[in-house]
């Protein structure tokens, strides 16, 4: 009967701490890039509006010019520094780029999204948010 006891005090215990641990994870940052959100390429001029647009994990970007779109899936990779976004293209308008993978990284900060993407094909993400070679977009949310 004490054996008993002790079992069902040591599983109450354990279920109060990970229903603790539970509420303390922070969501993923794929629901946070969610939505629309309209922004600039850093260093080009002029700066013309850029729209960005996730939904699940579809992505869809429309830059300046005609031919800069593309539209592909992505995943998500929390566990670099810093962050990073894997995108698959499946429609572009640059013809070679169809079918290659680009490798973005990325933060969101004060509602700011800031993407730095070396060019689709790349097998490495840009190593930072100012690396030479890498296309740099800051993105608010509509």
């Amino acid at each position: 009967m004490k054996q008993t006891a002790r079992f069902f005090s040591f599983l109450s215990i354990i279920l109060l701490l990970s229903a603790w641990g539970c509420s303390t994870l922070h969501k993923s940052d794929a629901t946070a890039l969610q939505g629309t959100w309209t922004g600039r390429e850093t260093g080009v001029t002029p700066a013309t509006p850029r729209l960005l647009i996730i939904s699940g994990t579809q992505m869809e970007y429309r830059g300046a010019i005609s031919n800069d779109w593309g539209k592909g899936t992505f995943t998500v990779r929390e566990d670099t520094q810093p962050k990073q976004l894997v995108v698959g293209l499946t429609e572009c308008g640059i013809p070679q780029y169809v079918g290659k993978t680009c490798y973005l990284i990325y933060k969101i900060e004060s509602g700011t999204l800031t993407l730095s993407a070396n060019e689709p094909g790349s097998p490495t993400p840009p190593l930072s948010f100012d690396a030479e070679h890498a296309r740099h977009m800051e993105f608010k949310k509509e």
